[in-house]
């Protein structure tokens, strides 16, 4: 069983880990490059998936600043960059329960399926995931 699915439209992405969702999604070289690269490289697809939705693009150096995520692109690093994504429906992302990667940051004693839908839980993810910061 994969540990994450990736639904966007017609198409389905299955990966056993979060480092290569974010190859496939972000950049193929994405952890050779340098901080600055990575910053470079968010901005420029988050302002490619924001600009027709007029979303505001928040760039967070100082995580304790953010008030409102929920209708925001949130460029922190990687994580915070598909989660907001998921937040803006841009694509779905299923993770296996016992996988651990996002669903770590909430309670899945309710969840009975195999799967968490990661975009259900994105906004409460997001805030945890910074707070841990």
């Amino acid at each position: 069983m994969e540990k994450l699915i990736v639904i966007e439209g017609k198409n389905t992405y299955k990966y056993n880990d979060i480092e290569s969702l974010v190859k496939n999604f972000i950049h193929p070289n994405y952890y050779e490059m340098t901080k600055e690269q990575r910053e470079e490289e968010l901005e420029k697809r988050a302002v490619a998936n924001t600009t027709l939705d007029n979303i505001p693009i928040i760039k967070c150096k100082d995580k304790n600043v953010i008030k409102d995520m929920s209708n925001a692109m949130i460029l922190y690093d990687e994580y915070t960059y598909i989660l907001s994504m998921l937040q803006l429906q841009k694509f779905y992302l299923l993770e296996a329960k016992e996988a651990n990667i996002f669903g770590k940051y909430i309670d899945k004693n309710a969840i009975k399926d195999n799967y968490i839908i990661v975009n259900t839980f994105a906004n409460e993810i997001l805030k945890t995931y910074l707070k841990d910061r």
